[in-house]
């Protein structure tokens, strides 16, 4: 009886003492070191060129190493494979850090490379590593140091292909709010990566760009324009460094965001211009299966042969889109340049749409798009005297209502040529909640204009983008209530 007393009483004591030394730990920790989480696959572990700038050490910014011991970052950061190189991990430390003397950068690597996104699981193996299970024991590990500021996530490339991807956003999402469970903190900012544009194939970046959508404080950076190391796969060094400043760009935005606010969503004004007919035919039912509003910015544009009236629509079909709810603008009646026209000549082309709406019963306009984007301080003051709100010009930038003129709206065109599918991915991706953005968009497909087309396939990508970001899509006469 005595022994089993005495056998109690030692653990009772041992317990005691592991709780004191738990508590000593955690008083410990430092809230001016910051520590980051840093998981996915190869491209987060880096396998970029290691260079003179890789072993430069900034005391400020440290690592936890392979043993579990602290020491200065310097590159490769990660040792999941003896081919580990530059990766984001540095440079998105440095621009953290930026010019505060008061702070360190802790940054706990435990990315793996080839690892897809199943094997983030708890219980889940990778050859010989636990990687869910490893990431949770190093960053408590790191935390009796410092304090976790967020985690950083690159992964995808062995989930990028059709059948996986479908699957993907559901584990993504998944994971988030696991290690936000597991370690207590439901409000943690996570941040993912776009996998490299040049890869041949890319059904994974679509379903990472969902996350923000799913998942509250949480972000996505974009891959756009960085390149590879020769092998279609990897970012070359200077892409990762780049990346790495996407990273903390967007880290800087989550921390500085409340995450209780309630956000205005971007707001995207669609204008279809020149009276085309997919317009009828094609953009309205697929609107209208999305649910999104547009404004069809009309004209009888002038013909090369009889023939070409095909390609466009007659006034029983413009009519039918005013019908179905759309906003019909003005595009002057025969797609004149207004800067050659004088006061007369305006006024006759703006108000041959009026009276065509008025014959078919469509209301008279409060919208404007000058052709080829080409406007003058006259046109404007014209317009203004005709009851016109807005007017839709070019510049390739987006809305600012506190310093744009409502008469000369900036717009990005909407295409499906590669130089236009750059610019427009561009616009869609770099929007951020509360800004307008608008667009032009001539036929879907435009076999008039090829220059200027968007195909079917594309535009209705963009449409799914704009649907899972949240946005809300609007037409030009919705502009004030922005």
């Amino acid at each position: 009886m005595k022994i089993q007393q005495i056998i109690k009483s030692f653990f009772t004591i041992c317990l005691l003492l592991l709780a004191i030394f738990s508590h000593a730990q955690q008083t410990k920790s430092d809230s001016n070191v910051h520590v980051y989480l840093l998981i996915g696959q190869s491209n987060m572990a880096g396998r970029g060129q290691v260079d003179a700038e890789s072993k430069q050490i900034d005391p400020q910014i440290i690592m936890l190493d392979s043993q579990n011991k602290w020491r200065p970052a310097t590159d490769p950061v990660h040792f999941d494979k003896p081919i580990a190189g530059v990766g984001p991990a540095i440079s998105f430390a440095k621009q953290m850090k930026g010019n505060n003397k008061n702070i360190k950068i802790a940054l706990v690597p435990c990315a793996w490379g080839g690892s897809p996104i199943k094997v983030w699981e708890p219980g889940a193996s990778y050859f010989a590593a636990h990687l869910y299970d490893d990431a949770i024991a190093r960053i408590k590990m790191a935390m009796q140091t410092g304090v976790l500021k967020g985690v950083l996530w690159h992964q995808g490339e062995s989930d990028n292909d059709s059948a996986r991807a479908k699957l993907y956003v559901k584990k993504l999402v998944a994971l988030v709010n696991r290690l936000r469970s597991d370690l207590q903190m439901p409000n943690l900012p996570f941040v993912a990566g776009e996998i490299g544009y040049f890869n041949k194939v890319n059904f994974i970046n679509k379903e990472i760009n969902r996350l923000p959508i799913e998942v509250a404080n949480t972000a996505v950076v974009s891959a756009n324009s960085l390149e590879h190391k020769g092998d279609s796969l990897h970012f070359n060094t200077a892409a990762a460094r780049e990346l790495g400043k996407r990273y903390a760009t967007a880290m800087l935005q989550l921390q500085q965001m409340k995450t209780t606010a309630v956000q205005k969503p971007a707001a995207v004004v669609l204008c279809f211009d020149d009276a085309e007919i997919s317009h009828y035919t094609i953009v309205a039912p697929l609107l209208k299966k999305y649910g999104f509003d547009a404004t069809f910015l009309v004209c009888e544009m002038p013909l090369k042969a009889k023939s070409d009236t095909q390609y466009y629509m007659n006034w029983q079909q413009i009519a039918a889109l005013h019908n179905m709810g759309f906003e019909i603008g003005n595009h002057t009646g025969h797609h004149k340049n207004m800067t050659k026209l004088n006061r007369e000549e305006m006024k006759r082309e703006i108000g041959y749409i009026d009276s065509m709406c008025k014959r078919y019963s469509i209301p008279k306009p409060i919208s404007f798009a000058y052709p080829g984007n080409r406007a003058d301080s006259l046109s404007q003051v014209v317009l203004k005297e005709m009851g016109y709100r807005y007017a839709r010009a070019g510049g390739s930038r987006y809305y600012h209502p506190a310093t744009d003129a409502v008469l000369e709206l900036p717009t990005f065109t909407m295409g499906s040529t590669e130089k236009l599918q750059e610019r427009t991915w561009k616009a869609l991706k770099e929007v951020k909640p509360g800004q307008v953005l608008l667009f032009t968009i001539h036929g879907v497909p435009d076999i008039a204009h090829p220059d200027y087309t968007t195909s079917v396939e594309v535009f209705t990508q963009y449409l799914d983008f704009m649907k899972e970001r949240g946005f809300k899509v609007v037409a030009l006469r919705d502009l004030g209530k922005e």
